[in-house]
């Protein structure tokens, strides 16, 4: 089989604006020309006279009137006229309608007007545009969401630094490390007994927490924290799992070990005075909202939209200026690491040359990674990835696949291959993988991993595959990129217009970017087949990997030539180029709305943050 463009080190491809001003205080109104002084007898007969003329003539007889007397005003005081006449003209409709109304109207304009132009037109209007209900809209107008979750804990733990605002999604002892870290003596008090845990709920009584703390069941004492700790080796046990576990055990435990730890860190914690504490009393009730006595309960801390939504046109900024704190873990694996994948509770996942899957934890300021646990299971190079939930499932140079349960870090199926998988994909109903062999296997995951069908068409081996739904894309080094629909199990359009093997794909449903070994990247219309956009020479090498996201309208993709390209999806037009994050072949990235994550053949992982000084950033969806 022929090898286009490939080396032998690169097992897994096969090519046979500023923020917007947000003013603090409305300034204060200029005063006006003064006006000339006239006897108050006068301008009390001139009232009168106006009142009467009001009264007994129409309103035409009273414009011809007034052009009549100011035919006989002197020049240098018909500036004092025109002041006054403008005065009259304007209508402040802002604070004649209703605020309702006049948020409607606000809703109109650009966020960057508002801000800047309205919200110093007077105190009224600064009043009506600083409104957070305003900002809501605009905020969710733009397609953008916030993580409700994220918020929640956010606003439950204020004090706690950032290790601790991902307390839900980290093992026992970070948790305890993080309390012990941020407030020395309170995690004693917290778990010790029912009325100090009542406490720690009274810092959770937020309704968005009351599916984030099941405290139906009876606590109990247990012999040591050794076994909450590997219940709650959690990097990948859900969030609810996780705060069980933390505080639904006794606290007469001792930490030890560097699970969940950066590697060097011996810290032990050994609370001696929970270290022969008594059962504990039964809970008054077992549910959230009703532990806390009435009028007691605060509320959670009301979103600041404006800062938010600040906060997102500045990251979006970030992006489009290349501004970005660079960090670059090296040897994060002995091997070349050919595949990553990150997701919402900061897990990522690494696959290697060195043969196994290795778990970390990013942390919040993304500035720190920390290994949680390495997977063993296969003879050879891990070449793909997929994690979901509790599920991660893994190919191989070794023709498997390995199914994992990461709740307990054990290969749940394995299914064999008659060569090396280069790509899969799962869904809730499909697992499809992809091979040297040229084929597409089709496995039922709702039937226990069942075999059910292959799809056969390409001519060399397969690199890369896409599932959206029932709709499957794969790329080979053929030249060609297939859609499928798993449905009806037929090859549904063959796109062939790339003149060289095609390394990587991506697709969302409705498009579908593809990079090649001729070095460009194509982006096409899945609906109708047709290339929409090419960008030739998008790098000076395979283009190895590519990611988009049509809501950002941003498309990354990285390369043989060692460098990580940002590009306007709906134009192409490069936004951003980065030469140094890694030294050597990029073989996989991924990206969310605050960073680029990205592995190479040097060894090292490396995290593109656009977020750094946004304190709120990784609250967005």
């Amino acid at each position: 089989m022929a090898v286009i463009g490939g080396a032998s080190s690169d097992e897994g491809f096969d090519d046979c604006s500023p923020p917007c001003a947000m003013p603090l205080a409305p300034p204060k109104p200029k005063p006006h020309a003064r006006r000339a002084y006239v006897p108050p007898a006068e301008c009390r007969a001139m009232e009168s006279l106006a009142r009467t003329l009001e009264k007994a003539a129409t309103p035409q007889a009273c414009a011809h009137l007034a052009v009549a007397l100011l035919a006989h005003v002197p020049a240098d005081m018909l500036q004092l006229v025109l002041q006054e006449l403008n005065r009259l003209m304007r209508r402040d409709f802002i604070a004649k309608l209703p605020l309702e109304l006049a948020l409607k109207v606000l809703e109109l304009l650009p966020a960057v007007d508002i801000a800047q132009n309205v919200a110093v037109v007077s105190r009224q209007w600064h009043a009506v545009a600083m409104q957070p209900y305003l900002w809501r809209r605009l905020f969710h107008r733009r397609g953008w969401r916030l993580d409700s979750e994220r918020w929640a804990l956010y606003c439950a733990f204020p004090r706690i630094a950032d290790a601790s605002r991902s307390l839900l999604h980290r093992s026992v002892a970070q948790i305890a490390e993080a309390f012990t870290a941020a407030s020395p003596g309170a995690l004693a008090p917290a778990v010790a007994s029912r009325s100090s845990l009542y406490a720690l709920e009274q810092r959770l009584d937020f309704d968005a927490a009351r599916g984030l703390m099941d405290t139906s069941a009876p606590i109990t004492t247990m012999d040591s924290l050794a076994a909450a700790t590997a219940e709650a080796m959690a990097f990948m046990i859900s969030p609810r799992d996780r705060i069980n576990a933390a505080l639904s055990r006794s606290p007469a435990f001792r930490i030890a070990g560097a699970g969940g730890r950066s590697p060097g860190s011996s810290r032990q914690l050994r609370p001696a005075a929970l270290a022969h504490s008594p059962p504990l009393p039964p809970r008054r009730s077992p549910r959230l909202p009703h532990s806390v006595p009435a009028g007691r309960r605060p509320c959670a801390r009301p979103v600041d939209w404006r800062s938010i939504y600040a906060e997102h046109h500045r990251l979006q900024a970030n992006w489009r200026a290349g501004q970005c704190r660079v960090d670059r873990w090296e040897a994060a694996h002995p091997e070349s690491i050919y595949c990553l994948q990150f997701d919402r509770e900061n897990r990522l996942f690494t696959g290697s040359r060195d043969h196994t899957v290795r778990i970390w934890h990013l942390s919040e300021t993304g500035s720190q990674i920390t290994q949680l646990a390495t997977l063993v299971g296969h003879a050879g190079s891990v070449l793909t990835l997929q994690a979901d939930g509790a599920t991660l499932a893994t190919g191989s140079s070794d023709a498997t696949v390995c199914v994992w349960d990461l709740k307990t870090c054990t290969i749940q199926r394995r299914l064999q291959h008659a060569d090396a998988v280069l790509s899969l994909r799962f869904s809730d109903r499909w697992l499809v993988t992809a091979c040297k062999d040229r084929v597409l296997h089709v496995w039922r995951r709702d039937q226990d991993y069942a075999h059910a069908f292959e799809l056969a068409g390409h001519a060399v081996a397969i690199n890369a595959i896409s599932l959206h739904g029932d709709m499957l894309v794969s790329a080979s080094g053929d030249r060609t990129v297939r859609l499928w629909d798993l449905a009806t199990r037929t090859c549904v359009r063959t796109l062939d217009e790339h003149t060289r093997g095609v390394a990587t794909l991506d697709f969302d449903g409705a498009y579908i970017v593809s990079g090649s070994s001729d070095r460009s990247i194509r982006i096409w219309n899945a609906r109708t087949g047709a290339c929409e956009r090419t960008i030739a020479n998008a790098h000076a090498d395979l283009v190895r990997t590519v990611m988009f996201d049509r809501t950002m309208d941003v498309l990354v993709s990285g390369s043989y030539d060692e460098t990580i390209k940002v590009w306007s999806f709906s134009t192409g037009a490069l936004i951003h180029k980065f030469k140094n994050v890694h030294t050597s072949r990029v073989f996989k990235l991924m990206f969310d709305r605050t960073r680029i994550v990205s592995c190479s053949h040097d060894r090292s992982v490396s995290i593109i943050d656009f977020a750094a000084d946004l304190p709120h950033a990784r609250l967005l969806v």
